[in-house]
């Protein structure tokens, strides 16, 4: 598949904490550009562009700080769903290139017969990656896919607000991490991850004790 990456929670993990050591990343609010130029010659720059060549990705120098945004949400989203079993099960694909397209997905999440479309919107942070357009981008992304693999696979989307948590000067804007928009938004992605890839979890064994119930009521 071509993508930036194909990775398991064990994979964003060991990429976030050790490879581009982003646990304690921050979004400033700054224009992209100066984000950009502020770490063009740090060693996580250098590895993202570096896989990004190696992937033959068309990208300019700024989208690699959406990049790291997006890798250090996705990370905490990870950390915090409850159900280990199916964090370590999801298959997370970055910058997705869809086939027969020249559209690229900021992540696919792939689970069993269940596809998530995520994208990443950076509205209050002077980027051109308005809500709306994200959004129709996902449902636009939604449709290309649909059209190409089997009629099993259910497909859901959504798009992501991400905030800003410090100052151009690197100051916190809030006071706690609770008080974070980000933090509560990085938890309710974890849920909804969770309730999109759990829904319809038991339902053939539910149907069929259904079934049985109404058979044995008619004896």
């Amino acid at each position: 598949m071509h993508c930036l990456y194909n990775l398991r929670y064990v994979g964003l993990k060991e990429l976030v904490e050790k490879r581009l050591n982003l646990k304690y990343w921050s979004v400033r609010d700054d224009e992209l550009s100066h984000r950009t130029d502020s770490i063009v010659n740090s060693e996580r720059f250098r590895l993202l562009k570096e896989r990004a060549v190696e992937k033959k990705l068309n990208f300019n120098d700024i989208e690699i700080v959406t990049w790291l945004d997006s890798l250090y949400i996705l990370y905490y989203a990870f950390e915090n769903i409850k159900d280990e079993h199916l964090r370590d099960e999801i298959h997370i694909l970055q910058e997705y290139c869809i086939p027969y397209s020249w559209k690229r997905s900021d992540y696919l999440l792939v689970y069993d017969n269940k596809i998530l479309i995520l994208e990443f919107s950076f509205n209050k942070l002077g980027y051109n990656l308005q809500y709306e357009t994200k959004l129709q981008q996902a449902i636009g992304y939604k449709e290309l896919l649909a059209n190409i693999l089997s009629k099993d696979i259910d497909i859901g989307t959504h798009t992501f607000i991400v905030q800003p948590e410090e100052d151009k000067d690197g100051y916190a804007l809030y006071k706690t991490e609770e008080d974070s928009p980000n933090n509560k938004n990085i938890k309710a992605l974890a849920s909804y991850i969770e309730e999109f890839f759990k829904k319809n979890a038991g339902f053939a064994m539910a149907s069929l004790e259904r079934i049985s119930c109404k058979a044995d009521d008619n004896k």
